[in-house]
């Protein structure tokens, strides 16, 4: 059994390398900060949830405006129960843990070993000596000297946000392995370690790993779907459609729309393109009954109909009224708003009151087109643009589509026409937002036909560690010039930068394909191109950084800064201090 267990570890150093990265770098940014509105309803659900009511009779988090519905006089919150259900243990696990060691020194020493064995395992990829040394020496320096600053982070009073918080920190870890073992099956290994640090560092999805919103949840569900597609259309194996079903059912549960344009994709592919019997069809419903379960249950009991739809339902107008908590979280304003307003200002946050509603428009500005201070998905990630490039390349080579080709891109419209109205929400009812949270699955729509595109995947394959090396100094820099002119312009010159480089990344591409294998244009071109993919990975970065940083710094009270890293927490009142 021993020798199996090391064999199994052995021969998944990378996936183990990736999950316990994703864990230290998301709980390096994890706190208590998250409380907007929306997050403040959803603590009270689970405090509610946790003490045996659906409805929301006690107030954990003094949220007085929020999405809440209400049913036969009572009190709902408009968020799906699903990721609740998952932090429960946690929450208990992290409420006994309590008892006898702080919760959250014990999160800051799952931080400090995830580093440590994170560290551990690169060296054993990268085959160097005392590789045990060098893990348990990291683990011991992180430990130590966050330690040294550590101010525990009370359990009675934080308790469910961070178990909410870690539980969707492990699930954004898994998702990041789903992501490698996907493209892995599709692609090669250094194509999957590349589409798993390109979800870490260059999308908004690591973002919400370390909130209390339950979309990395539907993410999770939504890949591994994907991922047991691939594997039916490659086994045949008709209990690998089953369970992506079931897992587009759970999906149904924690967001309906996306769990719907999975089902329905699965459905269009499955009926239509497999072309299948009445027994199979009559098989498959019964799955997506017995899924759906979850969906039909919670609707029940809150709505007093399986068949409504919580999201659906019209928010609540009457006055909110409900007990308080003793260890209730109260949001103070910062005497320092006038202030926080001026940097934002400064930085370049400003909101564009002309909204176009047309099909097209939508599309148009929820791809790459600039509404004060909301961008499109091709601009907060510029890399993704190659992925226009695909239908260059396709009609070129006279590239055949694959399965997973055409269950990816129905899966791309059905998403889209479903989405419509929300596209056209987040452009009219998000300011001061940088991502788009209903699109993030997206992210990895495109990087799916990006990497689809023979001469960019040819381009990372053979300039991995070049590409890398850039990407690291590209964001060095970009971030000393930051602090150099601060407080600069943020979002105008990122707006031009990402627009130029995506302008130039897409003409290189396109002129690489349309050329083929013209020794006076291809190395050129590839230099260029192979420049511009560091530097479009690298402005995501900066992106994301920056957001988070603009999120803290600016938030209601610094009081309530208070993050599982001491140092950061330290640093981050610092530099709040410094500012205000």
């Amino acid at each position: 059994m021993y020798k199996k267990i090391v064999k199994l570890l052995e021969s998944n150093q990378i996936p183990l390398l990736l999950f316990f990265s994703s864990l230290f770098i998301f709980l390096t940014f994890s706190g208590t900060r998250m409380l907007f509105s929306d997050e403040g309803v959803i603590v009270s659900q689970f405090y509610n949830y946790i003490h045996g009511s659906l409805a929301l009779k006690v107030a954990k988090v003094n949220v007085e405006k929020g999405i809440y519905i209400t049913v036969a006089n009572n009190l709902y919150g408009k968020f799906s129960y699903s990721l609740l259900v998952l932090s429960l243990p946690v929450y208990f696990a992290l409420k006994n843990i309590d008892l006898f060691y702080s919760a959250h020194l014990f999160l800051l020493q799952i931080w400090a070993l995830s580093g440590g064995i994170s560290v551990y395992l690169l060296a054993k990829t990268w085959k160097k000596k005392n590789v045990a040394f060098f893990g348990f020496a990291s683990y011991l320096i992180l430990i130590i000297v966050n330690l040294r600053y550590f101010n525990p982070i009370y359990f009675p009073k934080w308790g469910e946000i961070i178990s909410i918080e870690f539980t969707n920190i492990l699930i954004s870890s898994f998702l990041v392995i789903m992501v490698y073992f996907l493209f892995k099956k599709i692609f090669s290994n250094k194509i999957a370690i590349f589409a798993s640090l390109f979800i870490i560092f260059a999308t908004p999805i690591s973002f919400y790993a370390v909130t209390l919103k339950h979309h990395s949840l539907v993410l999770f569900l939504t890949v591994l779907a994907f991922y047991f597609f691939y594997k039916y259309q490659e086994k045949k194996n008709k209990k690998f459609i089953y369970a992506a079903y079931v897992l587009a059912g759970l999906c149904v549960w924690t967001r309906t729309l996306d769990g719907a344009a999975l089902m329905l994709s699965l459905l269009i592919m499955d009926i239509l393109f497999f072309r299948r019997d009445i027994k199979h069809i009559a098989l498959i419903s019964m799955i997506i009954l017995v899924s759906l379960i979850p969906f039909f249950t919670f609707n029940q009991l809150i709505l007093g109909n399986p068949f409504s739809i919580m999201e659906l339902h019209p928010l609540s107008d009457t006055p909110i009224k409900m007990l308080i908590e003793k260890n209730m979280i109260t949001l103070n304003e910062s005497p320092l708003k006038i202030k926080q307003n001026e940097i934002l200002e400064n930085l370049g946050f400003s909101w564009n009151p002309y909204i176009r509603t047309g099909l097209l428009d939508v599309l148009y500005d929820g791809t790459i087109q600039k509404l004060g201070n909301t961008f499109g998905i091709l601009l907060i990630s510029p890399f993704l643009i190659t992925a226009v490039a695909f239908i260059i390349d396709r009609i070129r080579w006279k590239i055949k589509l694959t399965t997973i080709d055409k269950f990816l891109g129905i899966y791309a419209i059905v998403f889209f026409l479903l989405y419509k109205n929300y596209l056209l929400a987040i452009i009219t009812d998000t300011p001061v937002v940088l991502e788009y949270r209903y699109l993030l699955i997206m992210y990895i729509i495109f990087l799916y036909f990006s990497l689809r595109i023979n001469k960019v995947r040819e381009l990372i394959e053979t300039n991995f560690k070049k590409i890398a090396l850039l990407y690291a100094a590209t964001v060095i820099i970009l971030i000393l010039y930051f602090i150099n002119i601060f407080p600069p312009p943020f979002m105008n010159i990122y707006y031009s930068v990402a627009l130029i480089t995506s302008g130039f990344l897409i003409f290189s591409l396109s002129i690489s394909l349309l050329t083929g294998n013209k020794k006076s244009y291809s190395y050129l071109l590839d230099k260029i191109t192979i420049f511009f993919i560091a530097l479009s990975l690298a402005e995501a970065s900066i992106l994301l950084l920056f957001y988070y940083w603009i999120d803290t710094i600016t938030y209601i009270s610094p009081s309530q800064n208070q993050t599982i890293v001491p140092i950061l927490e330290n640093i981050l009142k610092w530099m709040y201090q410094v500012l205000l």
